[in-house]
């Protein structure tokens, strides 16, 4: 890259570019902040993340409650081994598309344009919300009101909290009622954005710790089942009956709700492999350590799935399973259980602190992630309190490397405190405005199928069809983009595109499907069978109706009236590993006086000033 060509650049969201006149690139770098300026410091090399803590981030936060609590779902609503497992592998083969898919995106957009360089793709914090915007360019912020509120409201821990909570009563034997339950998501939600406000690194830490210790414990059950099968435990291994031909398909359940609801679960136990794309922006050289290490944590994820199903089946009889006992903890009563005389009542307790530590892990990495998404959106300008979400704030250095007998790291940490506070706040909300629910199983249950339809599934089937439209709308010339952005292989990124849209629209559109009597008579005790679809499309409506009035109604009353929201970015790159790497950022919002009328739009196009060169010091 030619570092001299420093001229910065305007570009505008229809693509034109002008070039800046009167500063100098490194005029530009050390302007004083002037007011309402916002300044962000990308992490340097020493802070960013390799490629084990972006093994770690996605597995931790794949391997959560799910693969507990899956198992029993799919086999009530399949009533076949044969079928539940197909489901299984069938959401690994959909995981690994797409995470294929979202690699494709992570590394060709946004792009920005570069003098005497044309348009180069900078990996940046955010995941679909600059995906989308790059798939549905008009109408200016549809895409990314209808996100970006979408995920404010569901992105957050709350579902995790309850469950953790629930988990914690059930190992320490205590009674699980409501109060409590929701006290302990409340103080685990606070834990988890204090690390993160506070010490960012310690953050990283304990999510490669907990990515380790999920990883580790899934080995022990895969083990344990094998074990079994060779008659270390008391009770006789029934892999030849769950296993035959005759009876692994014999009687499947035949409702297509409950196939929906079996790969929507499925969706969930699978999901999370898009989360180092929320933070594509702190992880160190991405096209290295974040495109390989990012596709062989889903597939050690899809392995050790597939195994620990293969586990349970062969410890628990399919009999047992159908009459409504929980897979994992009969799992632990017929291995571990028999080891003593009060393996009965210890077993499940066991079962709970391995849940206990999945959830808390979940957390940990979720609050770090979210943040990160919810100050993107803040940036674009279209959040309440917009300029204090969108900053981060310089936090004192915690020299934890002294006590290994490293040298302590000098550079500050910058944490989104705002993004963090906004977190927090919608995750105490929930867990407060689901407390009418007096079963916080049932408040979880709901809160996960939201999240997994919505975010997911809704938006994994955008990203999908979107990705195949650029692939063949011959005028976006994705092909050459995703070339130099990715280097993916253009018929695995139809085959994959495909596969990924297939999967996310079938529990999409399946879900309208009323089920039979029997399915509406079991799913009574926790919700209507038609919650989930409500509550979701009622969400992304949400999102239009947010976008509308920014439309038709803001720029006509109070101080807006007559106005246009500008968003005014510098952004600052210097190269790294052969491309342009940013590592800071300037924002600033304001309305300005405009006389639209008719079709103009109440937004300004966002501008947006790109310069090579140089350093701001932190």
């Amino acid at each position: 890259m030619n570092q001299q060509q420093d001229v910065p650049v305007e570009e505008s969201e229809n693509g034109t570019k002008e070039n800046l006149i009167g500063h100098a690139p490194e005029d530009l770098a050390f302007l004083q902040p002037q007011d309402g300026d916002i300044h962000l410091n990308n992490p340097k090399p020493p802070q960013r993340l390799e490629a084990f803590s972006v093994v770690c981030i996605i597995c931790n936060r794949m391997i959560g409650t799910g693969i507990f609590l899956t198992p029993t779902r799919l086999i009530q609503y399949t009533h076949s081994v044969g079928i539940t497992l197909l489901f299984w592998l069938g959401g690994g083969i959909a995981a690994l598309a797409g995470i294929l898919v979202y690699m494709e995106f992570g590394l060709t957009t946004p792009r920005y344009n570069f003098e005497g360089l044309g348009k180069l793709s900078v990996p940046r914090n955010g995941g679909e919300l600059h995906y989308l915007k790059d798939i549905i360019r008009r109408p200016m912020y549809l895409s990314t009101c209808i996100f970006g509120l979408a995920f404010v409201l569901l992105g957050n821990v709350a579902p995790n909290s309850i469950v953790f909570g629930i988990r914690v009563l059930q190992a320490a034997n205590k009674p699980v009622d409501n109060f409590t339950v929701r006290g302990i998501a409340i103080a685990v939600a606070t834990f988890a954005c204090l690390i993160h406000g506070f010490w960012r690194k310690g953050g990283i830490y304990l999510s490669n710790v907990f990515g380790l210790i999920k990883m580790i414990l899934l080995l022990v059950i895969i083990i344990t089942g094998f074990i079994s099968y060779s008659g270390v435990f008391e009770r006789p291994a029934v892999a030849a009956q769950n296993f035959d031909i005759h009876n692994a398909f014999s009687n499947p359940q035949r409702d297509p709700y409950g196939f929906a609801e079996s790969f929507l679960a499925i969706l969930f136990a699978y999901g999370g492999f898009n989360q180092a794309n929320y933070v594509m922006s702190e992880i160190d050289n991405p096209k290295k350590k974040y495109k390989w290490p990012a596709f062989l944590a889903v597939a050690w994820v899809f392995v050790l799935y597939m195994f620990v199903n293969i586990a349970y089946f062969i410890v628990v009889p399919l009999e047992d399973q159908l009459s409504g006992a929980d897979v994992a903890t009969t799992f632990f009563k017929y291995t571990f259980g028999t080891l003593s005389s009060t393996g009965d009542e210890v077993a499940p307790r066991v079962l709970a602190a391995f849940m206990a530590v999945s959830s808390l892990g979940n957390i940990i990495v979720m609050t770090y992630t979210a943040a990160r998404v919810k100050q993107e959106i803040a940036k674009e300008g279209i959040l309440p309190f917009r300029d204090y979400i969108s900053r981060s704030f310089t936090m004192p250095n915690i020299p934890i490397g002294k006590l290994f007998g490293r040298p302590s790291n000098p550079l500050q940490d910058e944490t989104p405190v705002g993004a963090l506070i906004l977190h927090w706040s919608l995750s105490v909300l929930l867990v407060l405005a689901t407390g009418a629910q007096p079963n916080p199983t049932a408040s979880y249950q709901i809160l996960v199928s939201l999240y997994s339809y919505t975010i997911d599934a809704f938006f994994g089937f955008c990203l999908g069809g979107g990705l195949l439209f650029l692939r063949f709308a011959s005028h976006r010339q994705w092909a050459r983009k995703s070339r130099a952005g990715s280097g993916i292989n253009p018929v695995i990124s139809i085959i994959a595109a495909v596969l990924f849209t297939i999967a996310n629209a079938y529990p999409v559109v399946t879900a309208w499907i009323p089920p039979s009597s029997a399915f509406q008579e079991a799913m009574s005790k926790f919700f209507p069978w038609y919650s989930t679809p409500t509550v979701g499309w009622t969400v992304l409506a949400l999102g239009l109706v947010y976008w509308l009035s920014f439309r038709f109604v803001v720029p006509h009353v109070g101080d807006h009236k007559g106005k246009k929201l500008k968003v005014q970015r510098k952004l600052y790159f210097h190269e790294e590993h052969g491309y342009p790497v940013q590592w800071h950022e300037q924002i600033r919002f304001e309305w300005i006086t405009s006389g639209w009328v008719g079709d103009d739009f109440p937004w300004e196009d966002e501008d947006v000033e790109v310069s090579v060169g140089g350093q701001v010091n932190a």
